[in-house]
């Protein structure tokens, strides 16, 4: 009956332009507005998500690279997602095993924030440059050298900081890069994983709020964030559990970001997506770069370039906030009056 329920609206709800963090969280509303649960767990290899009904049991399990496409696998395993679209969903949404593989081999405990933001430094300090696009209901990096050929492509996968890292793990000098900058540092997973911390999820009108749970003593109450993956990183911020020069860096761009006075009851990344989609629709290059935060930048003569800490999405969207929309977006002409 709680499937049921739950899927009884989502037909009408999914909207394949918010791509697959937009439509994983449009999910987890429903799951939550039905009295279901959300939970994740850090793991050695990755993250552990699952499903729980109206009566605390799991009805679906999913495990990845990071917390938001371990939830989407955890859907797809819930069959909650309509199948015309969960095929779809599992192949440009999630990633295989082998990749999951590759990526914990770079850091381990659901961590693909420090991957990415080395492979974009080492990317850029060459002389190259990275582009991202969307590709069905995912997206694809590409990884360029100085003379603009490209050196690597990415699955298609759930979102931007996720390719970059799924991409980076499958390029040998990259790959090693990354072990070799992060050897003995902090990893905040390893640290939840031996602590046995619980990371729940209440999800509603484009909001999430994340609790952080030790057995019975609560770190975290409900932290409110934008998605499941700044909600998160919010939470261990309260918690006291992220080195405090990254605590500091979030907190100043986070308060940075119009989005929260003029919200739209989407999640960021639904947000994002819809813009991404537009922009590949058009042809149009985007670059990402990591300086300070995630850099997403138009080229051109006149730059147009949006900033955000952990993902492109959210840069995209303080693109459009702070750029002029018709020149970024090039609105078609109206068919029909």
């Amino acid at each position: 009956m709680f499937k049921d329920n739950v899927r009884t609206h989502l037909e009408d709800i999914i909207e394949p332009r918010e791509g697959a963090c937009g439509i994983c969280h449009a999910v987890a509303e429903e799951v939550c507005s039905h009295g279901g649960a959300i939970v994740a767990y850090e793991r050695p290899n990755g993250i552990l998500a699952r499903i729980l009904n109206d009566k605390g049991n799991i009805i679906g399990e999913g495990f990845d690279v990071a917390w938001s496409p371990a939830v989407l696998a955890a859907e797809i395993d819930a069959e909650l997602i309509p199948s015309n679209i969960a095929e779809d969903l599992k192949r440009e949404g999630t990633n295989t095993k082998e990749d999951i593989e590759l990526v914990a081999d770079l850091n381990g405990y659901g961590r693909v924030i420090s991957p990415a933001v080395i492979a974009l430094t080492t990317i850029n300090e060459m002389g190259g440059r990275t582009l991202i696009q969307r590709e069905g209901l995912g997206v694809v990096v590409s990884f360029r050298d100085q003379n603009d050929e490209e050196i690597a492509r990415s699955p298609v996968t759930y979102c931007p900081t996720c390719a970059v890292t799924v991409g980076a793990a499958r390029t040998p000098f990259l790959a090693e890069k990354i072990k070799q900058d992060l050897k003995g540092a902090v990893n905040t997973g390893k640290k939840k994983y031996d602590l046995g911390i619980e990371n729940r999820y209440e999800l509603k009108g484009g909001a999430v709020k994340v609790t952080l749970k030790q057995d019975d003593n609560i770190l975290s109450k409900r932290t409110l964030g934008c998605c499941i993956a700044y909600g998160t990183v919010k939470a261990e911020i309260v918690a006291g559990i992220v080195p405090e020069a990254s605590a500091e860096q979030f907190k100043i761009y986070c308060n940075l970001c119009p989005f929260k006075h003029c919200w739209l009851e989407k999640s960021m990344g639904a947000t994002g997506n819809i813009i991404l989609h537009r922009l590949s629709e058009i042809g149009t290059e985007i670059e990402i770069s990591a300086e300070g935060g995630i850099i997403a930048r138009i080229p051109g003569d006149k730059v147009i370039e949006g900033r955000g800490t952990l993902c492109s999405l959210s840069a995209l969207t303080n693109m459009l906030l702070r750029g002029d929309a018709q020149k970024i977006l090039k609105p078609s002409a109206a068919k029909k009056w």
